[in-house]
Order: structure tokens, then sequence, then C-alpha cells
């Protein structure tokens, strides 16, 4: 919907019929445009709102959108039309008191704000990145454990704790469930390793507390003993607001349960399949997700790398 020129969505109400006017609205935007697509056809994520600006009304749609899911918060994505990096970082939460200030910086920016269910990432179970080849099948899935998030392993922040190979057959095979699949295990952490990723983690947690759209600044200009102050931020900010998922799991990698792997893998193959039933040549795919506390699997976004047009997703 537009609300005095400002492009204004509710990812809920996005149907079949209105996508394509949607997608519109959003070319050049893979984040905003694949999680419209994903939401239309029944694949897990976060219901949010998709800005460009602050209007007359935004303000009052934005309040009825979280009064009615009873939130007080929102996560922050971000997102700049035809740029799938940018120095700027999203994925932390804020307060409904400083949305509209968060959105008329960006936009300022030029950029979208995408706000989502407030899913923090520092709860986060598992995280996970799948790059598939659509001709050949072969998938190269990534993990990161407990306290960490999709953006570590999409940054390069830390190297991954498993990585998987398998197969879901060329673009001739029928598949229909990667449990017939075995995901060879290629890599898994070993304890030190673990434990040095675990304390870049607390590095970057840190950093994004004193800046969380700018991160790499903060721990660009310290130095050793200056990020064990960031650490000890870190570790005081996570047991004081009882997210200690990665503190408790600080010691030693828990491998993901293959139940969890073949969730994912289950949505990877889906989405694979709808690509491939289409007449879009695509060649790879990439797909990120994580699983939230009580397991739920939210995937983030999806693209496939290369100068390829958004309106390409109405033809899926």
């Amino acid at each position: 919907m537009h609300l005095n020129n400002s492009i204004f969505i509710e990812t809920s109400l996005v149907n079949r019929d209105n996508l394509p006017n949607f997608l519109d609205l959003v070319r050049g935007c893979w984040k905003c445009s694949s999680i419209l697509w994903l939401q239309t056809n029944g694949f897990p994520v976060l219901q949010g709102l998709i800005l460009n600006g602050w209007a007359l009304d935004t303000e009052t749609s934005v309040s009825r959108f979280c009064r009615d899911r009873r939130l007080s918060e929102l996560l922050v994505r971000i997102e700049k039309p035809a740029q799938r990096w940018t120095r700027r970082r999203g994925g932390y939460t804020i307060p409904l008191s400083q949305v509209r200030c968060q959105v008329e910086e960006l936009a300022g920016e030029g950029m979208f704000t995408i706000l989502l269910e407030p899913a923090d990432p520092y709860a986060d179970r598992f995280s996970l990145t799948s790059v598939c080849d659509l001709e050949t099948g072969k998938v190269d899935v990534e993990v990161v454990g407990f306290g960490f998030d999709a953006s570590d392993i999409l940054r390069g922040d830390v190297l991954p704790h498993e990585r998987f190979e398998l197969f879901f057959g060329d673009r001739e095979q029928r598949t229909t469930t990667p449990s017939s699949f075995q995901a060879k295990r290629l890599h898994l952490v070993g304890r030190e390793d673990y434990q040095a990723s675990v304390q870049r983690r607390l590095v970057k947690i840190g950093a994004k507390l004193r800046n969380p759209s700018f991160p790499d600044e903060v721990i660009s200009t310290t130095s050793g003993a200056e990020r064990t102050v960031l650490v000890d931020e870190a570790e005081h900010f996570l047991r004081t607001s009882g997210q200690t998922a990665l503190l408790d799991h600080a010691s030693e990698y828990e491998p993901i349960p293959s139940r969890l792997l073949n969730l994912f893998l289950d949505e990877c193959l889906r989405l694979v399949q709808r690509i491939r039933a289409s007449k879009i040549r695509w060649r790879t795919l990439s797909l990120a997700s994580s699983f939230l506390p009580q397991d739920r699997l939210v995937i983030w976004d999806f693209f496939s790398p290369g100068d390829h047009d958004t309106s390409d997703l109405c033809r899926l």
C-alpha cells in the first residue's frame, strides 16, 4: 500500500494476486522481494513491515501492527536497491519509540527498512546458509551454533562450525524429500577453534552494543586490550538480559541434530523444485535461515548470485 507516496507494505497482506504489484514497488531489493515471495508461498518467515520513509499515516499503521501482535520492539533489517551488501548493518532490535527515527535515517540514505517480529539474534539456536547448484543439484550447507546468527557466516565474521554436502539430483531427476539423501559432513569445528569463534562473537556483540549499525568500525579501532572490554560488556549484557545461549555453550560446539538439518533441507528442496519448475534459468541459489528458540525455523531471504531482475520472482 502507499501512504502519502511512501511505500508501506505489511507482508502478511501480500498474496498471489497482488504479489506482482508489491514486487514492482521493491524492484532491485532481493531481501524485500524474497521475503514477500516466501510469505506468499507458505515458507517459514517472520511477519513484518517494509518501508522506505515515514508518512502521515505510517505511525498509526506501525502501532496497529505491533498492538495486534502485542509487540514492544521490532527486528530491523535494511536494504538498498540494487545492492546486496552495504557497510551499514541491520539485524538488531529496537523499541517502538525509536522506529520513526530509524526509518527516517535509513530513508535519508536511500534504504528500505524491514521491520520484523522481534527475533533476537542472540537467542538463535542454529543458523544455516546454503548454496545450491541448480543444474547439478549439489548443495553446500554451512552451520553456526547457539548464540551465533546467519550474518556471522554471510559476512565472514566467523568460520562455520559445520559444513555439509549433499545432492538433490540434476534438473531432470525428480526428488521428493532430503531424507532420502545422505548429507555428508565435511567439517566439524574443534574445541579450541570453537572457543576462539565464541570470543570473536562476543567481540562483535560488544561492538554492536556500542554501534549496532557499524560494529566493524568499533572493532577496527580497538586494540587487543580494548577488545577484552568488549567481551566483558557483551557477557554482562547477555547475562542481564537472559540471552545466555552463547555463554551456555561456550566451551564446546553442539552439532546440529539431523532432524533440524532435514527440516532446513526440506524447505531448501521445496524452493529448488519451484525454481526448476519455472522457466527461470538461474544457475545457483543462496538461502539463509535460523532456528529460533523452540526450534522455530525462519528463512531470512534467498537470492541468485548475478545481475538478476527481482521481478523474475513473479514467474516462480
